[in-house]
């Protein structure tokens, strides 16, 4: 691919987090006004805290809580008056206790790691009863990975020299968030048809969510516990374990 070439490809992508940005922006709104959860907000993967400080304006927020591995990107954030935890989400627990926060934001976050099950297990530890969490990731099914699949290329929402380590089907995720009734997903929507941009890709995306650029939904916790512990209890298990240590005595190829 020429320069010019990745440099469309780059806005085209830029756009279309734009819009993801936008829709949980609306539901963070959708929150704040139907439930009047003005407490505690915790971004996961905060980055600098910019877009951390425009969805806690939307739900009203008292107080603002961020995760982030970054030095650089932490110390923004923390000028922008959030609170900050610097950690690696698959090895370190969340330093916030039991059900002290109203709503979690993790966008775009989860495809990055391989343990998932520790910052799902966190997130909702952390979640009061009844409280929401906003999760989105890349649709592995989208439209384009379709395409690039039929063509014999790789999905871009799972490269070999990427940064996703994990990718997630529209349903798959779903499944993920509801799995032993932790959650009830009242929202779920595909955004983005990437590479069609916005106003045009919006209709696509909202009528065929399944091929849609990337999967966000909407989550009330309705259970005190989830089934996340459970995975990491379990410890080298091969179908759900990978990111750990083989067990002793195992050999690998």
């Amino acid at each position: 691919m020429h320069s010019s070439e990745k440099s469309v490809a780059t806005w085209m992508c830029s756009r279309t987090l734009d819009e993801v940005h936008g829709a949980i922006e609306r539901l963070i709104g959708k929150i704040g006004n139907e439930a009047g959860e003005t407490g505690t907000l915790l971004d996961v993967g905060c980055w600098d805290g910019e877009f951390t400080m425009r969805i806690g304006r939307h739900l009203g927020a008292r107080r603002v809580l961020g995760v982030e591995v970054y030095e650089g990107p932490a110390s923004a954030a923390e000028r922008r008056g959030h609170e900050v935890a610097r950690l690696d989400l698959e090895n370190k627990r969340f330093p916030w206790r039991d059900e002290s926060v109203d709503a979690v934001v993790c966008n775009q976050v989860l495809e990055h790691l391989k343990n998932i099950w520790l910052p799902m297990s966190e997130i909702h530890r952390v979640l009061r009863p009844g409280g929401h969490a906003i999760l989105s990731v890349p649709n592995l099914a989208s439209c384009h990975n379709r395409v690039l699949l039929a063509l014999g290329r790789q999905p871009t929402s799972i490269r070999v020299f990427g940064p996703h380590v994990r990718g997630y089907t529209f349903r798959e995720f779903s499944e993920l968030v509801e799995c032993d009734g932790a959650y009830r997903i009242e929202d779920r929507r595909g955004v983005g048809f990437y590479p069609i941009p916005s106003p045009w890709g919006r209709p696509l995306a909202a009528l065929w969510r399944g091929g849609s650029h990337t999967t966000l939904v909407l989550a009330r916790k309705i259970s005190d516990r989830g089934p996340w512990e459970d995975y990491l209890a379990r410890g080298a298990d091969e179908e759900t374990q990978t990111f750990y240590e083989p067990p002793v005595g195992s050999t690998s190829a």
